[in-house]
């Protein structure tokens, strides 16, 4: 279902779109841009490849037309996948739907031609209808309720985790998640996207046969090949340590570390798949704090703005430096004057009160 266009938050839009086309690489598909609009994002990021988009505002489709002459662009309901199968092979679509993209996204996976990689990207709203009334639909188009607050704040707190992604992984398949990625705009608009790649174009362990005179001699399989290192690098984004996903996916840490020394790209992406990590971590604290958890908006205020939002129970005193507090003789002195005097005085209202 087409909704409004959005225009809010552009910036932060294109840098997500952006790093999934650094994934994506070179290739020579085709985007499919359904909800395409008045043709913003495509004209900043996706005009130098063959664009096939609709939107069921024709007005808002002649605008696109004219920002980008050379792609395809129809009326249409965007619910559906408007086109032939046969009209390309896609390696991208973005469903920038206003709150629920998944209608679109089946259509397109079913009806579309798709290359071996693809990057998908979604605009979800589905959250607000979580938190205010608890009516949602889930991905696959089932409608939901969550009834009491406790349901939806369960709902609400997870909804990525453990309605879409579950979901995801299990529709794409044989495809496999290669790289996710995902930021909140406010606590209710979700936007996140996938690259995804299709299983079975490589074989994990790749045996090659040597001739040598009349016997054939097997190599012996590589130990961490292109797709062993997505599956690694799949680990650690999903909060293993390095040595544990090592062993998840069936290589020693020593042959990760080798990988590290000669391809600096390797290390790069194993730093950047722990940066992941640590965000899913942030943006689930920072959904149960905006849910009302307030444990979680403790943590998230301290570490966010320490100066306004230090535990002021926690008060340690301290000298120059962090040392000691230092106290010289005379300080000594007068603080025992001072005590002397207020015990005095405590003394004298005692006796006036038994007079």
């Amino acid at each position: 279902m087409a909704g409004k266009a959005q225009h809010t938050d552009i910036g932060r839009k294109i840098k997500l779109r952006q790093q999934l086309l650094e994934k994506l690489g070179k290739h020579t598909g085709a985007y499919y841009i359904p909800f395409i609009g008045e043709g913003d994002i495509a004209v900043a990021l996706y005009s130098s490849k063959k664009i096939y988009g609709a939107d069921i505002d024709p007005a808002m489709v002649e605008t696109a037309r004219s920002r980008l002459p050379d792609a395809e662009i129809i009326t249409a309901d965007c619910d559906k996948y408007p086109f032939k199968k046969s009209i390309a092979t896609f390696n991208l679509a973005d469903f920038n739907a206003y709150s629920y993209p998944y209608n679109s996204f089946r259509s397109f996976f079913k009806g579309a031609k798709i290359g071996s990689q693809c990057a998908l990207i979604f605009t979800d709203g589905q959250r607000q209808a979580i938190i205010r009334t608890g009516h949602y639909r889930t991905p696959d188009g089932e409608k939901k309720h969550a009834k009491t607050k406790t349901e939806k704040r369960e709902v609400f707190n997870f909804y990525f985790n453990k309605v879409i992604l579950p979901w995801f992984k299990d529709y794409i398949k044989p495809w496999t998640i290669v790289y996710i990625t995902k930021y909140l705009r406010g606590p209710n608009q979700m936007y996140w996207g996938a690259l995804i790649a299709r299983s079975g174009n490589h074989k994990n362990h790749l045996n090659h046969t040597n001739h040598k005179g009349d016997k054939h001699v097997e190599s012996k399989p590589y130990k961490l090949n292109t797709i062993k290192k997505e599956e690694y690098l799949e680990k650690l984004r999903n909060g293993h340590t390095r040595g544990y996903a090592a062993t998840l996916v069936g290589v020693g840490r020593s042959t990760i570390y080798d990988h590290m020394k000669k391809d600096k790209g390797f290390a790069d992406a194993i730093s950047e798949a722990e940066t992941d990590a640590i965000a899913k971590v942030e943006n689930a604290l920072y959904e149960a704090a905006t849910s009302g958890n307030v444990t979680a908006i403790q943590v998230y205020l301290y570490n966010r703005d320490p100066k306004r939002w230090s535990d002021r129970r926690n008060i340690q005193l301290a000298g120059e430096g962090g040392g000691p507090i230092k106290v010289d003789i005379d300080g000594k002195g007068k603080l025992i004057q001072i005590l002397n005097r207020l015990s005095k005085r405590a003394e004298e209202g005692k006796e006036a009160k038994e007079e």
